[in-house]
């Protein structure tokens, strides 16, 4: 593997709350600020965030409205949270985690605790990683190899995720026609 593409997904990492702007922005800015946090999350074919996924995120609830065309700091905390886990849970998941943990913590406080989590799994995953590209032996070459193994570890963690979700929350959450429509939108 290349190191220079290495050390760059080793550096990355969720910004915390206090790495967020204190001054409100403006859509096309919350647009640039989240394309930069989430740059090496998202690949190249994909957009994590679109000024329509962020008003549906609005009108569905798990974000809350701007005030004057403005998003605060709150509202870029909830989308890193939305926009990282988006692509292996349900919408509706993410929102029922969140209003749950909001009963108890600050959005600053459940920030920071995501984006720490996030980073300690980022890390432990890219080290079994690394330690799967010395140890590989297979036909494939060797970054086909590790995508794979990452690919089936990612699959497994997905898994048991839901099945921990739904233990905790044993009733699907119903969804209406008009949102199933937008979560496959997105």
């Amino acid at each position: 593997m290349d190191k220079n593409m290495f050390s760059k997904i080793a550096n990355h990492s969720l910004p915390k709350w206090n790495d967020l702007p204190e001054l409100d922005l403006y859509m096309d800015q919350v647009i640039a600020l989240m394309e930069k946090y989430l740059a090496d999350i998202s690949t190249p074919d994909s957009k994590l965030i679109t000024p329509s996924m962020i008003n549906n995120y609005v009108k569905l609830g798990i974000l809350p409205p701007p005030q004057k065309k403005k998003y605060s700091r709150e509202h870029l905390a909830y989308l890193i949270i939305i926009c990282s886990l988006k692509q292996v849970m349900p919408i509706s998941n993410i929102k029922a985690m969140i209003d749950e943990e909001l009963s108890s913590n600050t959005i600053a406080e459940i920030l920071d605790f995501y984006s720490n989590l996030y980073d300690a799994t980022f890390h432990i995953i890219l080290e079994t990683c690394s330690n799967h590209l010395k140890s590989d032996t297979q036909n494939l070459s060797e970054i086909e190899s590790t995508s794979l193994f990452t690919a089936l570890v990612a699959t497994n963690c997905i898994n048991i995720s839901n099945k921990i979700f739904y233990m905790n929350n044993p009733q699907k959450p119903k969804k209406s026609k008009k949102n199933k429509i937008k979560e496959k939108e997105q």
